[in-house]
C-alpha cells in the first residue's frame, strides 16, 4: 500500500514539469571563453527569469554575430544533469556542451533547435509555449561545466536563459524511501 500511495506521489511530482528537479546553473558564474557579446550581462542567463515570448532578440538578452562565441557556465561542483530549458532566438539552432569528467573534453550535451515555425523573437525549448517544461537528456551526464554555442542560424544568436536539472534534494529523498519501502516489503 505504502509502495503505491509512494509511486504516485512520484507520478504528480514528475507530471508537473520543473517541479520535482533544481536547476543547478542559477546563480552561478557565466563567462564568455571565445568570441564577444554585447546587450544584457551574462549573469542574465542565470537569473531563472525567461523573457516574455516572441522579446526581440535584442532586447535584454545577450547576443553575438558569427560562431566563434563560447558562453560558459561554471556550475561550482559536479552534478548528474537530467534536463535543460533554454530560451533563445528562434531562427536559430544552438548545442550545449557538458566537461566530460574523465577527458577533460567539451562533449554534446544537447542539441537544442530552431523554432522558426514558432513565430519570431525569444522562444522557449523544448516547449516555446511552457516555460516550466524540461527537455530530459538521452543519458543524465555528470560535470561540472557547461558550455553553450550557437550551431546555425542567421547569423545573428541571441539567448536569455540558460537552466539544467538535477532532482530536488527532497525528490532524490523520496526515491531513497521509497526503494527503502519496497526492500521492507519484500522481507
Amino acid at each position: 500500500m505504502r509502495v503505491i500511495a509512494f509511486s504516485l506521489a512520484m507520478g504528480a511530482i514528475c507530471a508537473s514539469g520543473s517541479a520535482g528537479y533544481s536547476n543547478v546553473a542559477y546563480g552561478r558564474p557565466v563567462s564568455v571563453v571565445q568570441g564577444s557579446f554585447a546587450g544584457a550581462g551574462l549573469d542574465t542567463l542565470v537569473d531563472d527569469v525567461f523573457r516574455p515570448r516572441g522579446t526581440s532578440w535584442t532586447s535584454d538578452t545577450v547576443y553575438w554575430n558569427g560562431l566563434n562565441t563560447v558562453i560558459e557556465i561554471n556550475l561550482l561542483g559536479t552534478y548528474r544533469l537530467m534536463g535543460g530549458i533554454v530560451q533563445c532566438d528562434d531562427n536559430d539552432a544552438f548545442r550545449i556542451l557538458y566537461r566530460n569528467m574523465d577527458t577533460g573534453a567539451f562533449e554534446t550535451l544537447w542539441d537544442v533547435p530552431n523554432y522558426d515555425g514558432y513565430g519570431n523573437g525569444m522562444q522557449t525549448r523544448p516547449n516555446p509555449t511552457n516555460d516550466d517544461e524540461i527537455y530530459f537528456f538521452g543519458v543524465p551526464r555528470v560535470t561540472d561545466t557547461i558550455r553553450f554555442v550557437a550551431v546555425s542560424g542567421d547569423n545573428s544568436y541571441s539567448v536569455s536563459e540558460i537552466q539544467v536539472y538535477i532532482p530536488a534534494p527532497a525528490t532524490a529523498g523520496l526515491l531513497a524511501l521509497g526503494g527503502l519501502v519496497s526492500l521492507r516489503r519484500r522481507r
